[in-house]
């Protein structure tokens, strides 16, 4: 039985490295929206008060939306870390249990 301790070293190292893969993705934020104007600016013919500014509010909407989304994926890859983190932490410790039992 003590020929199986390569196979935990090799689980373990892989769980250890999604871990770190995980744990660095969840530190990877979507940049936010910048709406930018092409060309000169045209004329306006009559100003909609009640319109306001379409794109301001566009950009503002959709920003809180990538910042939701960011919250959401961090808080995913942490949890999905941990889990690999002590999944590989499990292998270790099962291959020490083969190897001095």
């Amino acid at each position: 039985m003590t020929y199986l301790y390569p196979i935990w070293l090799f689980f373990a190292a892989l769980f250890f490295y999604f871990s770190y893969i995980h744990w660095r993705q969840s530190s990877e934020d979507i940049r936010p929206f910048q709406f930018r104007e092409r060309g000169p600016k045209p004329v306006p013919q009559r100003a909609d008060p009640e319109s306001g500014n379409p794109n301001a509010d566009f950009v503002f909407e959709f920003n809180h939306y990538l910042e939701t989304a960011n919250a959401h994926s961090r808080s995913r890859h942490r949890a999905a870390a941990m889990g690999y983190f002590v999944a590989g932490l499990t292998a270790m410790s099962s291959m020490f249990l083969l190897l001095f039992t």
